[in-house]
């Protein structure tokens, strides 16, 4: 069993009359990432806000190392905080920003670990530079090194990729990622963002209104949600009524067939609203007899390297050596129309108790 460095215990936290968070605890495993997901209000930044000490909980208990730092102040918590724009000083270099919080006397001393993190997080060539002078990915790697200059046990992170562009988002993610792999330090990073959440994480605490939903690996929460609010929260998803029973299916867990076969307890039969080309998969509108909103959503992958308007549709569990014939104009759904019904074989879903 892994080495426990946070505990949060039945914490409760309101602003005036407003709870934000409702007998919240939570766990978080020493060297991990832990993702809080959840939507704009849900709680997440409290939270972390309660953990770094800038805010203190109405009820219940935060431990660090089994300690309780419920009344500790922020300074002595050594928990670092890497703000959303990343609150860096323009008039001062990359070096001086890293040193930002030492006394004059400290900073000479600190020199070495100046060198020691600009070289982990490449750095050392841009020691001079000034914020102005850096990329968002490297304004990034400044604000975490500053954070990581004074030694913190666990590093709070919130949404610190929101203002980037979607290009440059990828970029720093994967560099983040690495980042946190190589220096193994406790990570806990807030997001609204699924497939931040789930490329970036090793933990999953999914929120809302105040509460944890589920707290497990990225493909639990995906593949295997607790309930319906948590599988929506986790992806595109779509509920059936089938066989007195509420099943979840993923967009990509669908194979769309033309051929109206007897059905079976995996098949469906949809009707062809519309359909979107988004470069790796079509997405597909359906309207559905058995779907709780009338309709599904079923994103079904390209073969590769094939002409959009003439390739074969492959979807989960499909058989790769079918591919060739399918991309040689024969494929059916090539041409599906608005108003034209298919069956939908469901290859994977989750069940729930409604």
């Amino acid at each position: 069993m892994n080495e426990e460095i946070l505990k949060l215990e039945d914490i409760s936290f309101s602003y005036g009359k407003n709870a934000i968070l409702k007998s919240f605890s939570l766990s978080v495993e020493k060297g991990s990432f832990t993702t809080l997901l959840g939507p704009s209000g849900c709680g997440k930044t409290t939270l972390l806000r309660l953990v770094a000490g800038f805010l203190k909980p109405d009820e219940g208990r935060i431990l660090i190392n089994g300690r309780d730092v419920s009344d500790v102040p922020v300074e002595e918590r050594r928990i670092g905080f890497v703000f959303q724009d990343y609150a860096l000083f323009p008039h001062m270099t990359v070096k001086e920003n890293l040193l930002f919080g030492f006394s004059h006397k400290e900073k000479k001393s600190q020199l070495s670990r100046v060198e020691e993190i600009s070289a982990s997080l490449e750095l050392y060539e841009l020691l001079e530079r000034y914020p102005h002078e850096l990329s968002g990915g490297q304004q990034q790697r400044v604000a975490l090194g500053r954070t990581l200059m004074m030694k913190p046990e666990i590093i709070l992170m919130d949404e610190p990729l929101s203002s980037l562009d979607a290009k440059l988002r990828l970029k720093v993610r994967e560099e983040l990622q690495e980042i946190q792999r190589n220096i193994g330090i406790t990570t806990i990073y807030v997001t609204h963002d699924q497939e931040e959440a789930l490329s970036l994480s090793s933990k999953i605490a999914v929120m809302n209104e105040g509460k944890l939903l589920q707290h497990d690996t990225p493909e639990n929460v995906y593949f295997n949600p607790s309930d319906k609010e948590t599988a929506e929260l986790t992806g595109q998803a779509n509920f059936l009524k089938m066989g007195g029973k509420l099943v979840m299916v993923r967009p990509e867990w669908f194979s769309v067939d033309t051929e109206l076969e007897k059905d079976s307890q995996n098949k469906i039969k949809g009707t062809v609203v519309s359909s979107s080309f988004l470069g790796a998969v079509v997405r597909y509108k359906l309207e559905c007899a058995e779907s709780l909103k009338g309709y599904v959503t079923a994103d079904i992958r390209k073969a590769k390297g094939t002409d959009p308007s003439q390739s074969k549709s492959l979807s989960k569990g499909t058989d790769p050596s079918a591919a060739k014939s399918r991309s040689e104009g024969t494929d059916p759904l090539a041409s599906l129309q608005p108003g034209e019904k298919v069956i939908l074989t469901i290859d994977s879903s989750v069940c729930f108790d409604n």
